[in-house]
């Protein structure tokens, strides 16, 4: 068997396709949020009290209930540590990330009566750190079954035939007919199996860029209103290799050098897959805080749906190193630009004052994900966006996201505080519930000048599918744990 030279023919009658990562995860990636908009937030809901500078984000009304005028300025460092489990096997991989988590302005106006707060600023939204890894002997599969499958595009398709991922079935030359590399054998039936190995990582966030105005309506009802541009970029990469360590695949059966003869077998097959987005949109709320005595506010707000545009560019770089040292490489590049419609929420909560050092607060947040959608400009993937569409109405769920917290004021210096929040998972057949225990403080350094410091460990259940045909389906289980450290400074103007 050699290769053929047809491929530089074959390669002029490939077609632009979408990259085959457009799936409703897309739309769940993008439609998450964590509760983590400022270091007091963090830990302390803000739909019913101004609990930070970034609680706007769950509830614009709150900003009503500033005594001063502040300038927030503050960071976010997120630690993820997954143990994932692949063909019987378990791994652990890491990441962190740091970044601005906050810088806010808020301008309390001198009125003769109620308040008038407006103010605007950049706070963090949303982030996609996630690390993984895993290593096993697939007896049943190889990566390059998925190359061989309608799954793939067609750019991907020649990359792989070119560097011998896959080949001609028969010597008839025909692309209606191929296979992968590690199939050949005289038994089509027989597949001796491969070790694979791989790594991903996920990184990016989203942060929006904000003004709000926040006032009295009427005696101890506060009403409040911001708009935002979201902004945020993603980046993946995943490292994949399969290599015959157990030389399976001891014959010569590849020409490598064109001369007729079949020389070599496959030593290995590396694949590296990247994608790096922009994320851009536009953001709306509404809400109100209601007093009916001094001890309790009562909150709700609602945010609109927004259509996040998002520009991707992607990339699979295939690498076959064969026993006699000889190394074929090929890409298969591409860039695409689609939309998300995030769902829209109704948050809910209350905040009770307990004599005069005590504050307790909860709220709820209903998120309906079951209104997400995405959208391709190309009206030739119709049928790709209503298949996915189809998948998100059927199996994601509209759910209530649970948060509490308790702060006591020690002195008029030092402010420590504690919370949980509970986010059920948004997918009917898949148990991603997320849970995050949060702690901070709050300490006065000098007039004027205050530290506030949040922490926030969180935990759930994930899978992640490494690659798909039509009759495969290789998944990885995932239980991930995440560290978010938020810390910054605040000072009364």
């Amino acid at each position: 068997m050699c290769k053929k030279s047809i491929i530089a023919f074959a390669l002029l009658f490939v077609l632009a396709g979408v990259l085959n990562a457009q799936t409703a995860d897309d739309v769940l990636r993008y439609s998450l949020e964590y509760p983590s908009y400022d270091p007091v937030s963090l830990v302390m809901p803000g739909v019913s009290d101004a609990a930070g500078l970034g609680g706007f984000q769950a509830n614009p009304a709150t900003m009503a209930l500033l005594k001063d005028s502040y300038l927030s300025l503050g960071l976010s460092s997120r630690f993820l540590d997954e143990s994932s489990t692949y063909l019987g096997n378990t791994s652990q991989y890491s990441d962190n990330q740091t970044s601005i988590g906050d810088a806010m302005l808020a301008y309390k106006i001198p009125t003769a009566r109620g308040s008038l707060v407006i103010g605007g600023g950049f706070s963090q939204t949303t982030d996609f750190n996630r690390a993984l890894s895993g290593s096993g002997r697939n007896n049943e599969s190889t990566i390059t079954d998925f190359y061989n499958s309608s799954f793939a595009d067609d750019s991907l398709f020649f990359a792989a035939f070119d560097v011998y991922a896959i080949d001609f079935a028969a010597t008839d030359s025909s692309f209606a007919n191929t296979k992968s590399i590690f199939r050949f054998f005289s038994n089509p039936n027989s597949y001796p199996g491969i070790n694979q190995d791989f790594e991903l990582t996920e990184r990016g966030r989203m942060g929006e860029y904000s003004a709000f105005i926040a006032t009295e309506f009427s005696k101890n009802f506060f009403v409040g209103a911001s708009v935002g541009y979201l902004s945020g970029s993603y980046s993946y990469r995943r490292n994949f290799l399969e290599s015959d360590r157990q030389n399976d695949y001891d014959a010569q059966f590849i020409d490598t050098d064109g001369d007729g003869n079949f020389e070599t077998d496959i030593e290995s097959i590396e694949s590296i897959d990247t994608i790096d987005g922009d994320i851009r949109a536009f953001s709306a709320r509404i809400g109100f805080v209601f007093k009916p005595v001094e001890q309790l506010s009562i909150g709700g707000a609602y945010e609109f749906p927004s259509t996040l545009h998002i520009d991707e560019e992607y990339n699979t770089s295939l690498r076959t190193t064969f026993d006699n040292g000889v190394v074929f490489e090929d890409d298969a590049p591409g860039a695409f630009s689609y939309k998300i419609t995030r769902p829209r929420r109704i948050n809910g909560g209350a905040t009770v004052a307990l004599a005069n050092s005590v504050t307790l607060s909860a709220s709820a947040e209903a998120v309906f994900y079951s209104d997400a959608r995405i959208e391709f400009d190309d009206l030739n993937l119709n049928p790709q966006e209503n298949g996915i569409n189809n998948v998100v109405r059927s199996n994601f769920r509209d759910v209530i996201n649970l948060r509490g917290g308790i702060e006591y004021a020690i002195n008029e210096r030092f402010t420590p505080r504690i919370g949980y929040a509970y986010f059920p998972s948004p997918q009917k057949n898949l148990n991603r519930d997320r849970q995050f225990i949060n702690g901070g403080f709050s300490a006065i350094i000098t007039k004027g000048l205050m530290f506030d410091f949040g922490l926030q460990y969180s935990f759930w259940k994930d899978q992640n599918t490494l690659y798909q045909t039509p009759s495969t389906r290789e998944v990885a289980t995932e239980e991930v744990t995440r560290i978010n450290v938020m810390a910054g400074f605040k000072m009364a103007l």
